[in-house]
């Protein structure tokens, strides 16, 4: 059984290895949405996640059945899908470069929230790091040169997102570690089949109006996702919260690379210093 597989590799590795998937997904996603509603691909997206999950299930389930256990984990489904929706419908409502700083204030709110919920303390100097970290992000991410005018729908969209997914850290926490009732890709199989079924009881999906080639590149995404989460997973259950969402999120660093490395793209000297200083300080945490 996977639980019993003792994982020794350093959760700053597993976090920043989960941010280079995040960065694939992302990209992705912004193609799929070009033609597709979130709402209407949400709860077909993880219920496919979900069915890959399951017909490898054997090789790695693990779950402690308790009342508190049921608990926490419908409390982690139930956050990350609003958090999910309004994730998509952030992109679908806003430019990329408007949405992504505030969508990098997830690893603040999981901060707090660590802090509030479950006494999670980290050190001086993780936390001045951690501050550094996002503060290089928002840098890197913001367009300076189209001053300080949001379009405050699409705002509101990511703030969200950004509070849900620190949210939704702990209670994942709490099941991963405290209560020890769970492993990592059991936990985002059930994850995804919840959120699978909510999406599709609660938001209108219009599966019929979903071309074939569009539900192959949601089966392809949903791969590179359920890799992502099960690296986050893993090095949650290894690092304090704050510090680990930290790492998942230099994603947009990821998406830089990308683009200079495969599409030939021209980096900027602001993009290119705060890519190198985030780079540097996620090692060093």
């Amino acid at each position: 059984m996977l639980e019993s597989i003792p994982f020794t590799i350093d959760y700053t590795l597993l976090a920043l290895l989960s941010a280079f998937l995040a960065a694939i997904a992302n990209i992705m996603a912004r193609t799929i949405l070009k033609n597709v509603k979130s709402r209407d691909i949400l709860g077909i997206n993880f219920l496919m996640m979900a069915a890959v999950l399951t017909l490898f299930s054997p090789m790695f389930y693990f779950f402690e059945f308790s009342l508190w256990s049921v608990v926490f984990l419908l409390m982690v489904a139930a956050i990350d899908l609003v958090a999910n929706y309004f994730y998509f419908k952030s992109f679908e409502e806003n430019e990329a470069t408007a949405v992504t700083p505030l969508l990098s204030l997830s690893p603040v709110f999981a901060f707090v929230f660590g802090w509030f919920f479950i006494s999670e303390v980290v050190s001086l100097y993780q936390l001045v790091i951690m501050i550094a970290i996002v503060v290089c992000i928002i840098i890197f991410s913001y367009d300076f040169s189209k001053g300080f005018k949001f379009q405050s729908i699409g705002l509101n969209s990511a703030v969200m997102a950004s509070i849900l997914f620190g949210l939704s850290a702990i209670p994942a926490k709490i099941l991963l570690t405290n209560l020890g009732a769970i492993n990592a890709p059991t936990l985002y199989s059930l994850r995804a089949s919840l959120i699978g079924l909510f999406g599709i009881l609660f938001l209108t999906s219009k599966v019929k109006e979903i071309s074939l080639g569009e539900y192959k590149l949601v089966f392809l995404r949903g791969i590179v996702v359920i890799a992502q989460w099960v690296l986050l997973y893993l090095a949650l259950s290894q690092g304090p919260v704050g510090v680990t969402i930290t790492l998942v999120n230099t994603a947009p660093i990821f998406v830089f690379i990308f683009g200079i490395v495969l599409l030939r793209e021209k980096p900027t000297i602001k993009k290119a210093i705060a890519a190198i200083l985030v780079l540097t300080l996620s090692f060093m945490l």
